[in-house]
Formats: structure tokens, sequence, C-alpha cells
């Protein structure tokens, strides 16, 4: 079916749909940047207890917006982009988004705890993807942990299987929240935009990978994604 046959509502909300892609994907570009540099200055300032809280809350808000914009774009576009599917080391991945979060909790009152895992966990996979999924849970437990808390990242290999896990002390959601976690734009924050777990299931999915969530009101959260070793990777 055309663009044109559809019905003058539908033909709207592609052509929003549409405007919101072009307009996340500038606004995506512009943020790259500007994180970089935020990054470097949190880097620079890491030792120094009176600017690595200000520096971390700087990077800290640069990311939500950057993972809001990756978000926007990701169910903006009226078709999904292929997968670039290619070897990559996800422990290595999950390695680098540990050192860069612990980079942006100073002043948060939140302490990273970061699990031993495997050396080396190869998946066949989309590195921007998975990378743009994990980052939304850790900024997820990150804001449900407003008066601080633990956040601890982990990762295993057994049997075939590569497991990601990333638990936080927050508030917690009840049966009914967690039965829509996944919904699009669903979410119990003021600000919040209801995509990150979204984004999340959409690229599990993707990739043939499984994702569970497991929570209890004032206990905190825990998101597991497993996905399959490549071929030859120890597990």
């Amino acid at each position: 079916m055309s663009a044109a046959s559809l019905p003058t509502g539908a033909r709207a909300l592609m052509s929003l749909g549409a405007m919101t892609a072009t307009v996340a994907h500038e606004l995506r570009n512009l943020l790259g940047g500007v994180e970089l540099y935020a990054t470097l200055v949190a880097e620079q300032c890491a030792a120094d207890p009176a600017l690595a809280p200000l520096t971390g809350r700087l990077l800290g808000g640069v990311r939500r917006l950057h993972a809001v914009a990756a978000n926007l774009l990701a169910v903006g576009r009226p078709s999904r982009p292929a997968l670039e599917r290619a070897p990559l080391d996800l422990a290595r991945l999950v390695d680098e988004l540990a050192d860069s979060a612990a980079l942006a909790l100073p002043g948060t009152g939140i302490r990273l705890v970061r699990r031993p895992g495997p050396a080396k966990a190869v998946v066949l996979g989309d590195a921007e993807r998975l990378r743009q999924a994990l980052l939304n849970v850790v900024l997820n437990a990150v804001q449900a942990m407003p008066q601080g808390g633990v956040l601890t990242i982990a990762t295993r290999a057994r049997d075939g299987v590569v497991e990601v896990s990333i638990r936080d002390t927050g508030v917690g959601m009840d049966r009914a929240t967690l039965r829509r976690a996944f919904e699009p734009f669903f979410t119990t924050r003021p600000r919040g935009t209801g995509l990150g777990l979204a984004v999340v299931r959409e690229v599990a999915a993707a990739h043939g990978a499984r994702v569970h969530i497991t929570s209890r009101p004032g206990r905190g959260t825990t998101v597991r994604l497993r996905l399959p070793l490549a071929e030859g990777s120890p597990a």
C-alpha cells in the first residue's frame, strides 16, 4: 500500500514520524561531539573532589539527551535499518560501558560495582545498537536511584550463551508496571519518554537474544540480556 492511499490520519502520523526521525538524527549528531568533549572534561576532573561531581552531572545529562535522540530515531524511522552484524567482544563492550558510566556517577550517591566476567565473549551483532540498548538500561537504573544506591554490572558466559545483567537498588516496579515495562511510550517518570526499554526489546529481538526483567518495589530492578555466543567463542 502506497502512502498516498492511506487515510489522512495515517499519512499525518507517517509524516510526523519522518520529521521526528530527521530532528533526532540532527540532534544525535550534534550531541555526539558534545558528549566527546564532556567525556574528556570528566576524565580530566575525575580526581578532583570538587569538580568531579559537576562534570559527572554534565556528562550524565548529555548522555541522557543523546539516548533520547537515539531512541526517537529508532522508533521514528518508517523502516528499521538492517543490523550491521559483525563479530564483537561483548565483554569488552560492557567493560567500556562500565568505565564510561563511572565518569558520570560522582555526585549522584551511586556506587558502581563491576562483577568479574569472562575475558572475552564474542557474539555476532551490531555494536552500535547493542551499545544503545545497554546504555538505555544503565540510564534507567541511574534514574531509578535519585537518592543514590548501588549499580551492579556483570557479564557471564555459559553453555554457549553470554548474559549481561544490570542491577540497581532503586525504587523498583510493581507487577502492573512490570507488565508494561517494554510498552512504547509507557513511563512512570514525569519527564520520561517510555522508549528506553522498548528499544532494548527491539534490539534484543533483532539479535535473536532474550531480555528479562525482575523487580520489586523498594528493592530495585535487574535487567538480563542473553545473546548466543559466536561459534568458536569460549563459553
